[in-house]
This record gives C-alpha cells, structure tokens and sequence, in this order.
C-alpha cells in the first residue's frame, strides 16, 4: 500500500507539472468514472443521484489541459442527456443537464485563466498564499528596537490578502539606520493589488541598496520605464537613526507624516516631490527631524482618511484624534500594547471600501532631550 501512495503521488505530480502521458491517464480515468455516473442513475434511480456527474467536470478542471477538458464536459452533458431520455424526458432530468451544462461552462472559463498561466491543481493558490506570506515578510518591522517600538496595519479593501498598498522594510545595524517605506499604488482591486505586488519585490531589491536620499528617485525612474499609462504610486520613506532619534523624511505625492510632540501635540511634515511615475528626474528633497522620548510619528495611507465628499483635513484630524490617547499611553510603558495600529484602522476607517495602512513610530520615555528641532 505504501508503495502504491507513493506511485500515485508521483503521477499526480508530473500531472501537475504538464507531463502530457500522465494528463492522457487523468483523461481516461475521468471518462471512466463520468461513464459509470452516467449509468448508475438509470439503474438505480432511487438510489444515485444524476447529479454526480459535476464531480468528474470539477476535478477535470483543476488538472487537465483545456482541449481534454472540453471533451470531458461534452462527455457528462452527453450521460446526463441519455439518462434523461431512458427514463422520463419530462422530469427533473433535464433540470439537472441544464445545471450540468453551466456548471461546466463556468468550469471551462475557470480553466483558460489557469492554462494561460500554465497551472494546474492548487499550483496556483499556494503561489498566491506564499506570495502573500513573501510580502509580509518584506513588511515586518522589529518588534522592540532600543528604547522604540513600531506597529503597522494594513487593511486590503474586502478583506483580501493583496492590497494596492504595501510596506517595506530594512534595518542596517552597522549603520544605525532603520528604513520603512508606505506605498500606494493608484487604482483599486485585483489590478492595483498586482501592480502592488509587482512593485513591492523592485523596491525590495532598491531600499536598503542605495543611500536614503536615492530611494525616490530610482524607484520614480522604474516607474517612468515600465510606461504605465494613466497609473502612479505615492510613497514616503522614513530613514531612522534609533540611537539619537534623528531622521529623514521624502514624500512623492503621499499624505504627510504626522509628529506626535509630547509637549506640543501634532506638527504635520512638509510636502515633498510628485507621485512616483509621473515626471521623469524627479526631486524629492528630505524633510529632517528628531524624535525625543515620548514622540511619536504615524505614517498612513490616504484609504485611512479620506472620505469622498469631505475635505482631507477632516479625515486626519479624526484619525489624529483617535490616535492620541494611544501614543501618549505609550510614553512610559514598558510593554507597549500590541494591535493598536490595527485598532486605530479599524475605529477610524473600519468600513471603508479601500486600502488602508497605518505605521505607528514611538520613541518610549519620560524626558526627551531639549533643544529638538522640528520638522
């Protein structure tokens, strides 16, 4: 029995991998079983549902190639139409070949977007899922860094697992600089969410490459070659020093970091340069600051706070609002609270039908040091 396991699990992959013998078996195992589904009814009629006969068509169209696929679904529309006919051509029969016939419609529409791709099975779902995970771990901040603690949430529009924004991030030790970028990709759903995914693994392989202050631009020149008509993507890029607290800030067309001042309250950062992809050699000059013990910085996405119909500033200040008590809970707590990033999204902008991020940068403590510029 172990052995037979294992030779069915290596025909089932060289099935998956588009070995065409091993496709022309499925083939002829699948007919085989729509021939006896088609026979079972007629001579059981109490007792076996004409219905089976979607199971065959299902599972042709997770594995077969598209041309097999017709025959198979010719083959069961076929079985149903004779059951129908033996026995009585005015019953539920018909209903039921009606159904199986959309059902295999629907089954062959499915299976031109999966052999235009070249997958078959689950190939295709556990591509997504460890793409998925692969941009997660691309978006992990440290957990506790010195005296600082970071939290992020990221809400996909509908709940899904891909969104229009991502997050990355890099921390170089040796160099006392931590680097987080937020970025929009223009557009909502699956086309956003795929552009998302393919920009999110280019600035990967820039951030952390290059110097801070060339982030922006070579990520605006990959955009300006790719040639997206009519699409953009917003950023902005922290560049961190953990241990005095001092940083950078470039902006290309997002909403402007917020500074939480434990004496002052909000200062919001300048504007930087144009969106990424639209004017090619563009500048985005820094906008520098320090955060003291105590501060606090919240980087969002403009899903967070924009309402349609209401002006930008309200959407911030409701979020600022909200966010408040949390960064001045966290100036001398120890173990700061874990999820409240993902609070704060879904308190301020829990039903929203967009893409919305939220970072929280704190520096922990009870002094800052004097004399600390602003923004």
């Amino acid at each position: 029995m172990p052995a037979l396991i294992a030779r069915v699990r290596r025909w089932y992959g060289r099935l998956l991998d588009g070995d065409v013998r091993a496709g022309r078996v499925a083939l002829g195992v699948l007919l085989g079983g729509t021939a006896g589904l088609s026979v079972l009814p007629i001579l059981m009629p109490y007792g076996w549902p004409p219905s089976a006969l979607v199971l065959p068509v299902v599972g042709g169209g997770l594995v077969l190639r598209r041309g097999q696929l017709r025959v198979l679904v010719g083959a069961a529309v076929a079985g149903s139409v004779l059951g129908a006919v033996v026995q009585d051509p005015r019953g539920v029969r018909l209903g039921v070949t009606a159904v199986l016939a959309v059902t295999g419609a629907t089954v062959l529409t499915a299976n031109r977007f999966r052999h235009r791709l070249g997958l078959r099975g689950t190939q295709g779902d556990s591509m997504l899922l460890e793409l998925a995970e692969h941009n997660r771990t691309l978006a992990r901040l440290p957990e506790r860094l010195l005296d600082w603690h970071f939290d992020s949430a990221l809400a996909p529009a509908g709940g899904a697992s891909f969104s229009g924004d991502f997050l990355l991030c890099a921390h170089r030790p040796e160099e006392d600089l931590l680097e987080l970028v937020l970025v929009d990709v223009s557009g909502k759903g699956s086309r956003a969410a795929a552009r998302s995914t393919h920009l999110s693994g280019a600035f990967a392989m820039l951030l952390g490459r290059v110097p801070p202050e060339a982030f922006l631009p070579a990520a605006n020149d990959h955009l300006v070659r790719m040639g997206w008509e009519d699409h953009f993507a917003t950023a902005v890029h922290l560049a961190l020093h953990p241990a005095t607290g001092r940083y950078r800030l470039f902006n290309a067309g997002h909403p402007s970091p917020v500074r939480y001042c434990r004496g002052g309250g909000w200062e919001a950062s300048e504007h930087g340069g144009p969106a990424l992809g639209l004017v090619p050699g563009a500048r985005y000059p820094a906008v520098a600051g320090r955060l003291g013990r105590g501060d606090s910085l919240l980087l969002f996405s403009d899903g967070l706070v924009e309402v349609p119909g209401r002006d930008l500033d309200d959407g911030v200040g409701r979020l600022l609002a909200a966010a408040e008590p949390v960064v001045r809970a966290h100036r001398t707590q120890q173990r700061p609270d874990r999820g409240a990033a993902q609070r704060l999204v879904h308190a301020v902008a829990g039903q929203v039908a967009d893409d919305r991020t939220l970072v929280l940068v704190r520096r922990l403590g009870d002094h800052p040091p004097s004399g600390e510029p602003g923004f």
